[in-house]
């Protein structure tokens, strides 16, 4: 007894032993969404998730028997619940990658399928905040996959449909290999051999061509069949939507580059008009329009109440399992023999603890022939082959053999690429469209309201700022106008370099600082079409380098005149102008210098302010924005501080301070230099580019004035007396007096609009006078600047 307790003992022993030795296998969940069906109990219509699973481990199970890599590994699917839009307050796209955006970086599954209307729809040279704020990422699809390009060898996927890849590469990258595919198609009914309804159809098929989605209702109206639509879901309603119009125009970019204002130009009212009323001719109720979903088309269709299905020729896995007594798939080609296309793609979790290369290995099996061959034939899912190879590739021609009804359909098809349909040059975010514009058309079926459908597309394709029209004109006109009378001044100043009123204030400096007002009112125009994120870069440069040019000589020129009334002289050894000029290249280099950086490191983009529902304004921004402008506020503020304690030991030094109080005209202009840019990005409304006009003006205005009280009204003092001379004043030594532009003569006041006269003798140009105060060395110390 005691002898057979312990046999049974040690068996016992050895088979905990030989299981504990067993190598658990690695789970590869892979997240996808639930099919478009609306979940039912229907043996027609149910589709056998456990079954996917089984065949698809099942075959990466026996693909990586031998592979010492992968044989530890099996793979599981979590289908995401498909929620249609119901009453309009969201999408499957809104909802999928928020859901997605947070368990991926939980680690809840290593790999995704997401399908082309998804994968890269937050790209766009104007982008938008709208993906930041509800996904949580500014490129979700850059921050959340991984680059396989780095593990996958392009040529192994050359065998995919070159449309289907291209949408899984951005930049070079490869973010995602084609998975599936799938286009629009009608079911019919096999009606009784030679019957009328059968004839009517045939009639129906045969021409399905020629037909737009008006005549085919017409047509089915006269033979008194009956049609529904599903428009519950959004992706349907927006397929549904694009395929209408393409019957009557043609939305090809490459045919037509602003193919997009059909949709708010004069001739879009009548083709809302003919949706409405094509949309009222089939929906009893206006309630229907957010209730009918696939499933009650499929019920309508099944029971005799429609002549056709409109659904994905992938749901054929449907009508094989009805059988049909055997005869072909009841498949056809839609109107025009039109359909938007839909392609899915496998990416990987870079959250994920498994290695990117095992999960792009991975990738590569469940997306190879073989495997989508089994889906084909199990699933009736649509292959990502790129048919067109069809007579030299085996595989292909087993799936032709096996689906020639669906091979047919697919040559006839002419395909819709909706993400070429809704993109132009300044598109919003094609993500931003795939979620709002579904509501927006339902609302225009439930308030017919045009007008606001048109506004929506307007404010999708074009910036308010993209037809300033003559408002645009004038501020570029004004703009460059005052340029103009600014490059004068920087002329006549450097002309007048040698006159004490112009040389106490320091003439280069000065110059400098017009330069800087020049710039200032240039880098406005950035606002104004065209757009580029090379154009972003350089007035980041402009703008670094306008506020600097005012700054930082000011702080020049308020310390000279500090040096002046100390010493009662232009010049001493401390005040030597190369120093100064120096020191200042260098300040201003520092701070274009850190911009330069800036450009060379962080991702440019425009950020647009609105939205697709509202005007649009175009921002340019960079990444990492808020800390490195932090710094370089830091730096302004150090330069700011140190020019108002300038200006107010300057102030302690002479009573008539005042005279140079166009340092704080200077400073008052960059502080408007900041309202007028908030203001022009929170102008809104038809009147835009008047505001816009309006603001300019006063810009330029304001830099006029500036530049008139820094150095144009001595300018114009001497211009209007060019004969001109100090009359005995200039035998002193106290260079004070030429600070301001009011001299113990009384007729010297600037604030005199007439021309004045002298007690002086002499006579002579503005050249003479010049001379004649350069030659006075006794007087006045000529090392000043020339």
């Amino acid at each position: 007894m005691i002898q057979k307790i312990k046999k049974l003992s040690f068996l016992f022993y050895t088979v905990l032993c030989s299981l504990c030795t067993v190598k658990a296998k690695k789970k590869i969940t892979i997240c996808l969404r639930d099919l478009d069906i609306y979940t039912s109990s229907s043996k027609n219509w149910y589709f056998d998730y456990d079954k996917y699973k089984s065949a698809l481990n099942g075959y990466f199970t026996e693909k990586v028997k031998d592979n010492e890599k992968l044989k530890d590994y099996e793979i599981d699917f979590y289908f995401y619940h498909y929620e249609p839009m119901a009453n309009g307050y969201s999408t499957v796209a809104f909802n999928y990658m928020n859901f997605l955006s947070k368990k991926l970086k939980e680690k809840n599954y290593d790999m995704a399928i997401v399908d082309d209307r998804t994968l890269f729809s937050e790209m766009s040279l104007i982008e938008s905040d709208w993906v930041r704020t509800n996904v949580g990422y500014r490129y979700p699809s850059l921050e959340l996959f991984h680059d396989l390009s780095k593990y996958i060898d392009m040529k192994v996927l050359e065998f995919h449909d070159p449309k289907s890849l291209s949408y899984g590469i951005y930049e070079k990258k490869l973010i995602g290999i084609p998975y599936e595919n799938d286009f629009n198609v009608f079911y019919y009914r096999h009606e009784k051999l030679y019957s009328k309804a059968y004839n009517d159809t045939q009639e129906l098929i045969n021409n399905m061509e020629s037909y737009t989605w008006d005549d085919l209702t017409e047509k089915l109206k006269n033979n008194e069949q009956p049609q529904t639509i599903p428009t519950r879901e959004a992706d349907d309603l927006l397929n549904f939507f694009v395929e209408y119009t393409s019957n009557k125009f043609n939305l090809s970019p490459d045919y037509d580059p602003d193919h997009m204002k059909l949709f708010y130009n004069n001739t879009s009212t009548s083709l809302y008009v003919e949706l409405r009323d094509f949309i009222k001719s089939y929906i009893k109720y206006q309630e229907e329009i957010y209730n009918y979903n696939l499933y009650s088309a499929f019920n309508d269709y099944m029971k005799g109440d429609s002549t056709f299905f409109k659904a994905r020729a992938s749901y054929n896995f449907i009508f094989k399992k009805l059988k049909y007594n055997n005869a072909d798939l009841p498949m056809t080609p839609l109107p025009k023999h039109q359909s938007v296309t839909n392609h899915k793609l496998l990416v990987a979790n870079k959250y994920s603890d498994i290695k990117p290369e095992i999960l792009a290995e991975i990738a590569l099996i469940l997306t190879d022939k073989k495997i989508q061959l089994l889906r084909a034939d199990e699933f009736g899912c649509i292959p990502t082959f790129d048919f067109t190879k069809k007579d030299s590739d085996e595989d292909m021609q087993t799936y032709c053999n096996d689906n020639p009804v669906i091979c047919s359909i697919m040559e006839k098809t002419k395909k819709l690429y909706i993400r070429d349909i809704f993109k132009s040059k300044y598109m919003v975010p094609f993500y931003e469209i795939l979620c709002l514009l579904p509501l927006k058309i339902k609302t225009f079926f439930e308030k017919r309201d045009i007008d606001n459908l048109k506004l929506t597309f307007q404010n999708m394709n074009e910036l308010i700022t993209s037809d300033m029209g003559l408002y645009g004109v004038l501020s570029i006109f004004i703009t460059v106008l005052t340029i103009v009378f600014c490059f004068f001044v920087i002329f006549m100043t450097y002309r007048l370099r040698d006159h004490p009123y112009i040389k106490v204030i320091s003439p280069v400096f000065c110059n400098l600082i017009v330069g800087g007002c020049v710039l200032n009112m240039i880098k406005l125009l950035k606002y104004i079409p065209s757009y580029s994120i090379a154009k972003i870069k350089i007035f980041v440069v402009i703008e670094a380098l306008g506020t600097n040019l005012i700054y930082i000589p000011m702080f020049a020129v308020a310390y000279r005149i500090y040096r002046i009334f100390k010493t009662k002289s232009f010049m001493s050894n401390k005040l030597d102008n190369k120093r100064l000029f120096f020191s200042i290249m260098i300040a201003i280099s520092i701070a274009v210098i850190y911009k330069v950086v800036i450009i060379f490191t962080c991702k440019f983009f425009y950020e647009a302010i609105g939205s697709n529902g509202y005007s649009r304004i175009p921002v340019g921004e960079y990444s990492n924005y808020q800390s490195l402008n932090k710094v370089y506020q830091a730096y302004l503020g150090f330069v700011f501080i140190a020019l108002i304690f300038m200006i107010i030991a300057t102030g302690s030094r002479s009573s008539k301070f005042g005279d140079v109080c166009y340092t704080f005209v200077i400073f008052c202009t960059n502080i408007s230099d900041y309202l007028v840019n908030e203001l022009i990005k929170k102008l809104d409304g038809k009147n835009y580019p008047q505001y816009f006009f309006l603001t300019i003006l006063f810009n330029c205005f304001l830099h006029f004035i500036c530049v008139y009280v820094l150095i144009g009204s001595r300018i114009h003092l001497l211009m209007n007396n060019p004969e001109f001379d100090t009359g005995g004043t200039n035998s002193t030594t106290d260079a004070t007096q030429y600070v301001a532009l009011r001299s113990k003569l009384r007729c010297m006041s600037i604030m005199s609009g007439s021309r004045f006269t002298t007690n002086s003798n002499t006579r002579g140009s503005i050249s003479q006078a010049s001379t004649a105060y350069s030659a006075k060395t006794t007087s006045v110390d000529v090392r000043g600047n020339r």
